[in-house]
C-alpha cells in the first residue's frame, strides 16, 4: 500500500517536472518564432486624429521589420477606455498590441475606468506632443495672460473644450493649479468635436496640436494664446509658451505601445528593439516633424520608470485640482 502511495506521488511530481518544462518550452518556442502572422495594434480613438496618424505611420515602419502585417485598428469610444478594455482582455500573445497615451492613468485616476499603465505589459514609448491653446478669432483674449486675468475677475466663467478622463483634461487642470484660477471644463468625446466647438466658437478655449494649429491659424479659424512645451514650436515660433507668460505648465502627450499582461519577455523585447529602429529612421523622424511631433522614444525599463513618474505627476496635479477620484 505504502509502495502505491509512493509511486503515485512520485508520478505526479514527474508529470508536474514535465509540464512546467514543457511550458518553459512553449513559450520559449512562441517567442524564437515571434512574429508569424499579422499584428493588431488597437488605437482607442476615432481615424483621423493625431493618434490615429502617428500611429498608422508607427505601424508602416513596423511591418518592415517585423516582415508582417501590423494593422491598426480604431475602436473609439470612453475617451480611449473602450479600446483599451478589449486589449486588457486579449491573448498575451504579442499578436495584439494597444497604443495609449497619459489618458490611460488619466482615465484611471479620474474614476472613469478601473485599471492603469501596468495592467499591462510597457514596451516602448515613441512620441511627445505638445499643444497650443486656441480660441477664437473674435476672442477678446489676445494672450493666455489676458485668459488668467479674465478668469480671476470672474471664476468658471471661461470654458475649455477637453474630452473627459483624457490628457485634454490635464491640461486646463494643470493651468488652473498654476494660475490660481477656475475654469468651466466641458466635455466632449474626440479631438475633432472639440476642435469643431472652438472654431464654432461654442466654447471658450481648447487645445490644439501643432500642425492642426497651424492650418487653423492660417485659414484664420483659430486664434493661438500659448504653447504647453519647455521651448516655443519650430513651426508656430511666434507663439509663446505658458511658462514665458507666467504659468509654470509644461504638458504634453506621451505615446507609446503596450501589450497585454504577461506577455513573454522576448516577445516583449523584440518588440522594443524594432520600435526603436522605428524610432531611429530618418523617415520617421521626418514625418514626425511634419505632424508636429518629438521622436521621444524610451525601451521598455526607461518607459516603466517614466510610467511611474507620470503617474505619480498626473495624481499630484489631479488632487490639486480636485479631480483626483475618491
Amino acid at each position: 500500500m505504502k509502495k502505491s502511495i509512493y509511486i503515485t506521488i512520485l508520478s505526479l511530481m514527474m508529470i508536474f517536472v514535465l509540464s512546467a518544462c514543457g511550458s518553459e518550452t512553449s513559450s520559449e518556442g512562441q517567442a524564437s518564432n515571434y512574429p508569424n502572422k499579422t499584428i493588431q495594434l488597437v488605437v482607442p480613438w476615432d481615424a483621423g486624429g493625431d493618434t490615429d496618424a502617428i500611429n498608422r505611420l508607427v505601424a508602416k515602419e513596423l511591418e518592415k521589420d517585423l516582415e508582417v502585417d501590423v494593422v491598426v485598428k480604431n475602436v473609439a469610444g470612453g475617451s480611449g477606455v473602450v479600446g483599451a478594455q478589449q486589449v486588457l482582455n486579449a491573448k498575451n500573445d504579442g499578436y495584439t498590441l494597444l497604443s495609449i497615451h497619459d489618458s490611460v492613468a488619466m482615465s484611471q485616476l479620474t474614476g472613469q475606468s478601473d485599471f492603469g499603465y501596468f495592467d499591462f505589459e510597457p514596451i516602448a514609448l515613441m512620441t511627445s506632443t505638445y499643444d497650443a491653446i486656441a480660441t477664437h478669432p473674435s476672442s477678446p483674449w489676445d494672450s493666455m495672460e489676458d485668459v488668467v486675468k479674465a478668469a480671476k475677475e470672474n471664476p468658471g466663467s471661461i470654458s475649455y473644450a477637453a474630452s473627459i478622463g483624457s490628457t485634454s483634461q490635464l491640461e486646463p487642470a494643470l493651468i488652473q493649479t498654476a494660475a490660481d484660477i477656475k475654469f468651466n471644463i466641458v466635455g466632449f468625446d474626440g479631438t475633432a468635436k472639440r476642435m469643431k466647438a472652438v472654431v464654432g466658437n461654442d466654447v471658450d478655449l481648447g487645445g490644439v496640436s501643432v500642425v492642426a494649429g497651424k492650418d487653423y491659424l492660417a485659414d484664420d479659424r483659430m486664434k493661438l494664446l500659448g504653447y504647453t512645451g519647455e521651448e516655443r514650436s519650430e513651426v508656430l515660433p511666434d507663439v509663446p509658451t505658458l511658462k514665458e507668460q507666467g504659468i509654470d505648465v509644461v504638458s504634453a502627450t506621451n505615446r507609446g505601445i503596450v501589450a497585454p499582461k504577461g506577455t513573454p519577455e522576448e516577445i516583449v523585447k523584440k518588440l522594443s528593439d524594432a520600435l526603436k529602429k522605428v524610432a531611429n529612421s530618418e523617415s520617421f523622424k521626418s514625418k514626425m516633424d511634419e505632424l508636429g511631433t518629438d521622436v521621444n522614444f524610451q525601451g521598455t525599463e526607461e518607459y516603466t520608470e517614466f510610467l511611474k513618474k507620470n503617474e505619480k505627476d498626473m495624481k499630484d496635479s489631479l488632487e490639486k485640482s480636485g479631480l483626483l477620484a475618491e
